[in-house]
């Protein structure tokens, strides 16, 4: 865990400092944000929320049960995916969608994850290479899964064209949904900043079938970065869609 807590410090530019007994509280007087290692993980404190942020598959496990079951996921009818697609996913998160479209494209596939910030990129990565479940298929999908702590714009504009079947769009809701408690805890740490027509226009580029947006169903951003919404709302969010070629699905 030293060797672990030590090399983040030097990656991130900070201190490392061993917690003893110190509380989180009095590790607040000396940083407003702070990244514990643990024997079960990373933990991430934020002076600004009542609870720590560590990774959980959220809804990813259960919605894995159901397509094993037979149902469908609108996400992965949104997207169109299917076995051996290539999926990046330009804003991770807590990296349920990821978890869901490694599963669909199977070990024949590749899903990209890309996180600009660095405290989420690290806690995730970490908890997709250790977290067990009795589900095999959702943990095979799991360590699958290629995790990037960069900036989607920068990293699509790296990008040769037509390199992914799908770049798919999950920027963080304005409007916070009230039922979303399961994410709170990465609220303080996750990046705000509206998803940008340059941004969409170089997934354009690099994707090969489609473009793809969740957003809040409310959202103005369908219409102004070109996306054609799905009419039909799950729960307080739905997805856009823009065809780039390929077999629209």
């Amino acid at each position: 865990m030293r060797t672990q807590a030590r090399s983040l410090a030097e990656a991130f530019g900070v201190r490392f400092i061993e917690r003893r007994n110190l509380s989180v509280n009095r590790l607040h007087e000396l940083d407003d944000e702070v990244l514990v290692v643990t024997d079960s993980g990373l933990r991430a404190y934020s002076a600004k929320a009542d609870a720590p942020f560590f990774f959980h598959p959220s809804m990813a496990l259960l919605r894995i049960k159901r397509i094993l079951g037979g149902d469908t996921d609108v996400m992965v009818r949104a997207c169109g995916l299917r076995t051996g697609d290539t999926f990046l996913d330009c804003t991770l998160g807590l990296g349920s969608d990821s978890i869901v479209a490694s599963f669909v494209t199977g070990d024949t596939g590749r899903v990209v994850g890309l996180e600009s910030e660095q405290i989420l990129a690290a806690v995730v990565a970490d908890g997709l290479k250790r977290y067990e479940s009795p589900l095999v298929e959702a943990v095979q999908a799991m360590r699958r899964i290629e995790v990037v702590s960069i900036h989607h714009l920068t990293f699509l504009r790296q990008c040769e064209n037509n390199s992914f079947d799908i770049v798919y769009f999950d920027p963080m809701f304005f409007q916070a949904i009230a039922a979303s408690d399961s994410i709170a805890p990465l609220r303080p740490f996750a990046n705000y900043e509206p998803l940008t027509a340059e941004a969409v226009e170089e997934a354009k580029r690099v994707a090969r079938r489609r473009v793809v947006m969740k957003n809040h169903r409310d959202s103005v951003d369908f219409n102004r970065l070109g996306f054609v919404r799905l009419p039909k709302a799950e729960r307080a969010f739905t997805y856009g869609i823009i065809e780039v070629g390929g077999e629209a699905q």
